[in-house]
This record gives structure tokens, sequence and C-alpha cells, in this order.
């Protein structure tokens, strides 16, 4: 008797051991497959909406056409200048000097080796320029470069121009020529082939700056009679003709009449005056016309900008945030803020047969937005054909009338939302919407990033 006593125990105790582990077992499982269905499942990302800028910025390398004239040589033999490059020089002012004999260039030289006109203060403009450059130099800004360089050169020209106007003055010689400016402009010791172009000449050859041919003139250098000298640019106003990509945009830019425009030279921007045309075989040009910065471009033939076209600024959202819902509209008469202050409808309802009502129900259903006349509802809580009562009166108004609207999904509350927003201005990746709409966002609100990754059924 106590044996079988004994033997029932055991088998209990077995039984109640299973029961245990089975239950043990399946709430492993239930984990493993919760954490496995977690892993695998898309994850909502979150994108935080800030302020931004869109622009229909293009770069573009264009043509520099300006009133200029190339100077020819009066003389023969070696040339001295007397002005910096980009300097303005006066008519009547002296612009060049020609040595037929060679005596300035020996008489420089012995004096320079002297030391007789390189000077203390000379010595000193040299360290504190070379100071300046080291301290300010940015490899982003590396134009500065050829700043620094332009201005050395300059600097030693001064210097070597005072030794040769002495060397003129002691030296009592029929080999010198002095000549003087014939009209007032900057003064450029280049010229090319370009300078002859015009806005009405150009054609898209004229584009690759391959073509272009530009010779530089150095101080110091032989020259001949007759062959170019310098160049001198008589007008403060220019302009950068460029060719556009289609006659859309030049038509579009044309309409704006001006535009902003950034050189990437020095990153300085202007504004410039839009005019077009069009040749023969359709391709349109656009001609930016300046009144300023002459001097800081005009040893340039070709230019790089960027035109900074209609900016728009507002709240900045992913395009792949923006996504669109159906809404049914319903007159304003019949949306009302109910006892527990939310806003809604009273839904008529019937019998399940349908053929009889049992009164109306407050179903609430907050707008999303509204015209002069309506409101848009939510269509996830109201359906096709389901009748809606004004309230305080027997007036009623069925559901049918939708339209969509364009949105983002709020998700500051920890669930998905629609917000409509209103596109101002879009590109590619990126979109600006208007801001501080009553139904749509403001700045720091957070969106679901891919809109195409909700499901409400999950929710």
């Amino acid at each position: 008797m106590e044996e079988k006593r004994g033997r029932g125990s055991r088998i209990r105790q077995l039984i109640h051991i299973d029961i245990g582990m089975v239950i043990f077992f399946i709430i492993l499982i239930y984990l493993f497959f919760s954490i496995a269905q977690y892993v695998t499942s898309d994850k909502t990302e979150v994108y935080e909406v800030r302020m931004g800028t869109l622009s229909d910025n293009v770069f573009y390398r264009g043509i520099a056409l300006r009133k200029e004239t190339i100077v020819d040589s009066r003389y023969s033999g070696r040339v001295n200048y007397y002005n910096k490059e980009t300097d303005r020089v006066a008519a009547g002012g002296l612009a060049y000097s020609v040595d037929e004999s060679g005596e300035i260039a020996d008489y420089a030289d012995a004096n320079m080796q002297a030391g007789e006109y390189f000077t203390d203060a000379d010595l000193e403009n040299f360290r504190s320029q070379s100071i300046r450059f080291a301290r300010e130099f940015n490899p982003d800004r590396f134009y500065a470069v050829y700043d620094y360089k332009s201005s050395s050169s300059s600097q030693a020209q001064k210097i070597s121009n005072r030794a040769i106007l002495a060397g003129i003055k002691n030296l009592d010689s029929t080999s010198i020529h002095t000549v003087s400016a014939r009209e007032t402009g900057a003064i450029v010791y280049s010229y090319d082939n370009y300078s002859d172009k015009t806005f009405e000449n150009l054609t898209p050859e004229d584009f690759d700056s391959s073509r272009c041919r530009k010779v530089q003139l150095q101080n110091g250098q032989s020259i001949k009679k007759g062959k170019p000298v310098y160049r001198v640019v008589s007008d403060v106003n220019w302009s950068v003709a460029v060719l556009a990509e289609n006659k859309e945009t030049a038509k579009r830019l044309e309409e704006e009449e001006y535009v902003e425009v950034r050189f990437l030279k020095n990153n300085y921007t202007s504004w410039a005056h839009v005019s077009t045309r069009e040749d023969k075989e359709g391709n349109a040009y656009i001609d930016l016309h300046f009144s300023n910065s002459m001097e800081a471009f005009c040893t340039d033939r070709f230019v790089d900008i960027e035109i900074l076209s209609s900016e728009k600024k507002g709240l900045k959202v992913p395009n792949s945030s923006i996504t669109d819902g159906e809404f049914f509209l319903v007159p304003k008469e019949y949306v009302f803020e109910g006892a527990n202050g939310q806003q809604g409808v009273l839904l008529r309802v019937y019998t399940g047969s349908g053929s009889n009502s049992q009164g109306t129900r407050f179903i609430a259903a907050v707008p999303y937005s509204e015209t002069d006349d309506e409101y848009y509802l939510d269509n996830s809580v109201l359906r096709d054909g389901e009748i809606l009562e004004r309230p305080n009166s027997s007036d009623q108004f069925t559901l049918g009338k939708k339209e969509k609207l364009i949105g983002v999904y709020y998700i500051n509350k920890g669930y998905p939302d629609f917000r409509e927003v209103k596109i101002l201005k879009q590109n590619s990746d990126y979109s600006i919407v208007s801001s501080n709409e009553f139904y749509g966002l403001q700045e720091y609100d957070y969106i679901v990033l891919h809109a195409d990754s909700i499901r409400f059924n999950n929710y």
C-alpha cells in the first residue's frame, strides 16, 4: 500500500515538472518569435522638421564681355610698365616705355643691386604681406594664393619702376620712349582672340574655353612695333554671357528680370539684369549685365558663376516623407464640438437590416484641412453612403464626396497622424513646405521619414 502511494506521488511530481517545462518552452518560443519579428520588421524612421532653403541654383561657365581696346606698341624694344594690372590709368598718364637699346635695364640692374631703390619700408611691406597670407590662408579659398602672388609681383614692379623712371631721367638717350595712355580705363597686360566678341555674335562653339588663345604680356619683355602692348577696359559696365540648357530656362530667368549671381572665383555676389536671345539653330543665350566688380574680373575671359535663382525658405522635409491621403468633404455646419471637447459629427444609426433608424451617435472626426465651406474628414472613421445629421436640425448629408490632400505622417504623439503640407518648392531630394499652418507642421515636429512604411492596421 505504501509502495503504491509512493509511486503515485512520483507520477504527480513528474506531471507537475512536465507541465512547468511545457509552459516554460511556450514562453521561450514566444520570446524568440517576438524578437525575430522585431528584428526582421521594418523600423519606422523619424525625421525632425527644421527650417531650410531650396533654390534652382545653376552653375555656368560664362564669357566675359566688355568694352575693351587692345593697344599696339608704337616702338620696338624692351617694354616696361608703370601701373599695377587692373589699376585705372588716366588719359595722358604714363602707360609704358620702350627701351630700344637696353640702357634702362642695365641702369636699373646696377642700381637695384646696390640697393639704392629697395628700402626698409619695402622689406616691411613684403614681410607683412607674407605674415598676413600665412595667418589667413584657407585651403577652401585657394584663389588667395593668386591674390598674394599678384600683390607681391605688383610690389616688386613698383620698386623696379623707381629705378626705371630714374634711368629715363638720368640717361640722355634717343632710344628710350615713354608712351601715354590715350583713354582712361583699367589696364590689363594680356589679350586674346575674344576681344571682338559680342552677345549678338556668340555661337555654342565659343563657350569651349580651349578655343580661347590668351597671350600674357610681361614687364621687361621684347616687343615689336605694331604688336599688342596692353589692353584697356574703358567701361565699368560689363556682362557675362552663358549658354542656356534650354529655352525654358532662358525665358524663366528673363521673366525674373534681375537675378543674384555668385562668382566662384571669390564668392562675391552681385545682382545682374537679364537679357536673352535665340539663334537660328534654336540655341538660347543669357546675358547677365553688371555695373560693378569689373576690375576684379577684367583679367578673366571665362568666368565661373552660380545663378542664385528663386530661393525659397520654409520647413524642409524629405520627399520620401510626403504622401497623399483621401478625405471626405463635409459641410462645416455638420461638424461641431462634442461633450468631451473633441470635434466630430452626428452619424445616423440604423438597424442591422438598415430599414429602421435608431437615432444618431457622435463620432469623433478631427478635420485635417478646410475650404471656405467644407472640412476634410478622415475616411477611416466614416464610410461611403453613411448619413450625417446636422446638429439641432433635421437636415441630413450623405457621405460620398472625396478629395486628396498632400501631407506627411506626424508622429509627435507616438503614433502616425496625417498632416497636410503645401509644397512651395521641390527638388529631387527635399521639399520646402509652408510653416505655421493651422493643420500643418511646425519646426521641430517629428515626422515619418518613409511614408510608404506606414501600415495603419499595425497600430
